[in-house]
């Protein structure tokens, strides 16, 4: 079973973005190992056209993959799905899903496209939401009411649809905490460096914000450093969310500057491939809703459960993890995927 993953992200892993990506491709491998999958991981280097021209090249081999795992980067999949079916190669799409226009002209998976069977993508809404939620619930247990939260948003840039989603999420929040107040939100480029920088500027010119949405960890980083360069104290006089679980953010709740941290979407890419194991063994991974699983994956890790988290995978080893236990196909106890962290610290 050969499968090749387009990754969208950078392979340098000081890159200011943060190692998401990175941690994307190290679950695959743990999971590919244990399944028996020959998994080959290519960088697009985040530039959509770097993926395009990857995935071309992949598709001109005399010996091609039977699996393409691509993600939705700045609307770059449709070319590779559409070349893929013609060349006989089974697509899989992760972490992103296809909107509007772009929808319509690809149809459902198994339709227009035949080898494009479907795809995982991660509920990044719920992300966007939950985030405001938890650290609303922070704020009042260090006896901040909501009439008194003043939150300011940061996004990463303004296209992608993790950004836009996430943002969705902040605006059903915003009206469900009606009485606390939001300012407009700053865009930092998912950047650590970026966001130091306008969260400095912005604390100096309104020093009331209370609470920080970074819609990643390094933008959550670095809104830290800015509340320390102003003179405050993450985690008492700024309480600071991100989303990741990227190590340092980790690491920062245990030492108390960040308030948590939701995660596990990167992931994503291991569980997509326990499902197109099964499928490559005759348990397919359709459901009731279509071919395109969507499914919560996001969850808080917190002052609360972070001692836990780090004492099973403090050392980001994901080979402990038995993942055929996952696996319908190796498990005929398992019935509908759990890939939540509870089912991954009990794993």
């Amino acid at each position: 079973m050969d499968v090749v993953f387009i990754n969208p992200g950078k392979s340098d892993p000081t890159s200011p973005t943060g190692g998401f990506w990175l941690e994307v491709s190290s679950f695959m491998q743990a999971a590919a190992e244990d399944l028996g999958i020959d998994l080959e991981i290519i960088y697009a280097e985040r530039n959509h056209l770097v993926m395009v021209k990857e995935a071309d090249e992949v598709l001109a081999r005399k010996d091609l993959p039977d699996y393409l795992i691509v993600v939705n980067e700045k609307l770059a999949a449709r070319k590779i799905i559409a070349k893929a079916d013609e060349k006989g190669v089974k697509v899989f799409n992760l972490l992103l899903n296809f909107y509007g226009k772009q929808a319509e002209e690809l149809g459902t998976p198994r339709e227009k496209f035949k080898n494009w069977i479907g795809g995982l993508v991660p509920d990044n809404r719920w992300a966007g939401y939950h985030l405001v939620k938890a650290l609303i619930k922070k704020a009042k247990e260090q006896g901040i009411a909501e009439k008194d939260v003043r939150l300011l948003p940061i996004a990463g840039d303004y296209a992608t649809q993790a950004t836009v989603l996430r943002d969705e999420g902040l605006a059903y929040a915003r009206a469900d905490y009606f009485n606390a107040e939001f300012f407009p939100e700053i865009h930092c480029l998912w950047r650590r460096d970026m966001a130091f920088e306008l969260v400095t500027k912005f604390i100096n010119r309104d020093p009331d914000v209370n609470v920080v949405w970074a819609a990643n960890d390094p933008m959550a980083l670095g809104a830290i450093m800015g509340i320390e360069k102003s003179g405050l104290v993450p985690g008492k006089d700024v309480l600071v969310g991100g989303i990741n679980w990227d190590e340092p953010a980790l690491e920062a709740i245990k030492n108390g500057s960040l308030a948590l941290s939701i995660g596990g979407h990167f992931m994503t890419g291991g569980w997509g491939l326990v499902m197109l194991y099964d499928y490559h063994h005759g348990y397919d991974f359709i459901e009731k809703d279509g071919p395109i699983i969507r499914k919560r994956i996001f969850s808080v890790i917190d002052d609360k459960n972070v001692d836990l988290f780090l004492r099973k995978f403090g050392s980001r080893n994901w080979g402990k993890i038995d993942f055929r236990r996952f696996s319908k196909a190796c498990n005929n106890s398992v019935r509908d995927y759990d890939f939540s962290v509870r089912a991954l610290l009990d794993s």
